[in-house]
């Protein structure tokens, strides 16, 4: 048996807001995990990404196995 496979992956929570008050293409994204993460994206395709790059760079590039669990504020 892969020992990979008994790995329990890590749940990271961001949340994903939009930068302003009034409509916005921008996102700023933060973490309830990771205290101190906070990073931005123009559309919520570039923020995840650099939720990604920003969970990396925490970790000093070595996270430990994870799945990003999204959280995204909408002003309707």
């Amino acid at each position: 048996m892969n020992s990979n496979t008994n790995m329990r992956r890590r749940r990271i929570r961001a949340v994903l807001e939009p930068a302003e008050d009034e409509p916005t293409e921008w996102y700023v994204a933060t973490s309830p995990d990771l205290p101190g993460l906070v990073t931005q994206g123009r559309g919520i395709d570039e923020t995840v990404a650099n939720v990604k790059d920003a969970i990396s760079a925490y970790f000093e590039d070595d996270p430990p196995p994870y799945f990003l669990e999204l959280r995204i504020v909408m002003s309707v």
